[in-house]
């Protein structure tokens, strides 16, 4: 029996919601003829999709329009007139002010819980950990990759069905006023900041700067509401202080004594973690480490405020694995069977992120104390005129692991190298693609390697050469 796929947007409803023209009277006239989709992209646009051609510095998307048509987009909106007509397409002024009126009709029209995370750091996996859980409640809609700015979320909310029960939005910014455009767009029910920290530093003045814009997220708050703020974090008061003029609930998670969530203990156990809190005692995560297993009580928290039945989540997440570039092992597979084990931290780095990262991978080593400690690092970006101090404070963590082999990637990265002077192999580079070349010297059996670095210096790249040119496996039961 085929399966009847609701319509994502009627003509009319579509019409209302971005105060368009039909010029032909055309759009959509075709039998049986149902926006199943929204896309701005010709090339991976899906069959049953409406496509939104934007206009960006370098691009115009209407140029794209005959091919997102061969591609199966079933109707187009455009701010050309003479392309409208051409197309049967609706005709607006500007179709980025479009999309933004698409999302904001659909969250107005949406019934169910929106939820809005944000955070310096962990805010992609404390997104993904939430949407995965949900799932188990209810249908549920959620942000799509790194589709955390303005685009990207107004694309996620045109996608969004009125007939699902949650929407999980990640709301990213690298400037003031930037969360305050898009929180009074999703307009969240339960807003969660995972942490404060000098990411992105390099368009701020200061760190403080950063909670503060960080805390615009509370200005779109819809009752009923709650905030949920890790309690540990140097900034909670000042973003306690700013969340409770939107006179909302408050849930607190982290060792502190107000902590709703409270933790007792968190230990890294093999690749995994044993976690503590509340009146739950040794709740093991096999594949997440004390890094993530933050970012799942934090998701826990979500559950709380939806007063929701937490074991469930407890029960998805103990078999939960990280997303690709933060925090998977990679088992290295060698002819000679024995095996080496790459923990890809590529996706992205800031100095707290940095740290926890090498802090984790130190307290690794006592299980695998028969292998060769390897450490690849590369510059985080960013952080403007403080970034020599910010990467010469991992020195004292660098030292305390004590790798037997360091290799940096940039020039601040090479700073630290230098400072080091360790008795053992260092070894620095300019370019990602001299140490690609380098690599097959440099990897052997029996080695733990941590892979860590802005996404903008590629070393995203080195984990994408070791998956096409070794025989590995995603694995998180090393030793």
């Amino acid at each position: 029996m085929d399966i009847k796929l609701i319509p994502l947007w009627t003509k009319k409803e579509l019409i209302k919601a971005i105060s368009a023209t039909d010029p032909t009277d055309n759009f959509l006239v075709k039998e049986k003829t149902e926006i199943l989709g929204v896309s701005i992209n010709d090339k991976t646009i899906k069959k049953g999709d409406l496509f939104i051609p934007i206009k960006g510095n370098k691009f115009d998307g209407h140029n794209f329009i005959e091919s997102a048509i061969k591609n199966g987009a079933v109707g187009v909106i455009a701010s050309d007139f003479k392309l409208a007509k051409k197309y049967n397409a609706l005709y607006v002024n500007d179709t980025k002010k479009a999309l933004i009126k698409m999302a904001q009709f659909a969250r107005k029209r949406f019934k169910g819980k929106t939820i809005a995370i944000t955070g310096s750091t962990g805010k992609t996996s404390a997104r993904y950990i939430t949407s995965t859980i949900l799932k188990k409640y209810g249908e549920t809609h959620y942000s799509q990759g790194n589709n955390n700015n303005l685009i990207g979320v107004c694309l996620t909310l045109s996608r969004l069905p009125a007939t699902k029960k949650y929407c999980v939005l990640e709301l990213g910014m690298n400037h003031i006023g930037e969360i305050e455009e898009l929180t009074k767009i999703v307009l969240p029910n339960i807003v969660l900041i995972t942490n404060v920290s000098n990411s992105h530093i390099a368009n701020f003045k200061n760190e403080k700067e950063i909670a503060e814009a960080k805390s615009e997220i509370f200005l779109g708050l819809k009752d009923p509401s709650s905030v949920i703020l890790n309690a540990d974090n140097k900034w909670s008061n000042l973003l306690f202080k700013k969340s409770k003029k939107a006179k909302t609930k408050i849930h607190f998670f982290g060792f502190k004594d107000n902590s709703k969530t409270k933790i007792i203990k968190i230990e890294d156990k093999k690749n995994g973690s044993i976690v503590s809190f509340n009146n739950i005692k040794n709740w093991h995560l096999k594949y997440l480490n004390s890094i993530q297993a933050i970012n799942a009580l934090a998701a826990l928290s979500i559950l709380n405020e939806l007063n929701l039945d937490i074991s469930i989540g407890m029960k998805i997440i103990s078999e939960m694995k990280p997303l690709p570039g933060r925090g998977e092992i990679i088992t290295i597979n060698f002819e000679c069977k024995n095996k080496s084990f790459l923990i890809d931290d590529s996706y992205n780095a800031s100095p707290a992120a940095m740290g926890a990262a090498l802090l984790s991978f130190y307290k690794s080593k006592s299980s695998l104390q028969d292998y060769e400690t390897v450490i690849i690092i590369s510059d985080m970006l960013e952080l403007g005129k403080d970034a020599a101090k910010l990467h010469a404070n991992l020195i004292p963590i660098i030292k305390k692991i004590n790798p037997d082999i360091l290799i940096t990637l940039g020039s601040e990265t090479l700073k630290i190298a230098i400072e080091l002077n360790l008795n053992k192999k260092i070894i620095s580079y300019h370019d990602i693609e001299q140490l690609l070349k380098d690599l097959p010297k440099i990897l052997k059996p029996k080695q733990n390697i941590l892979v860590k670095g802005s996404n903008g210096t590629g070393l995203w790249k080195l984990v994408n050469f070791v998956k096409n040119e070794y025989n590995y496996q995603e694995s998180n039961n090393a030793a």
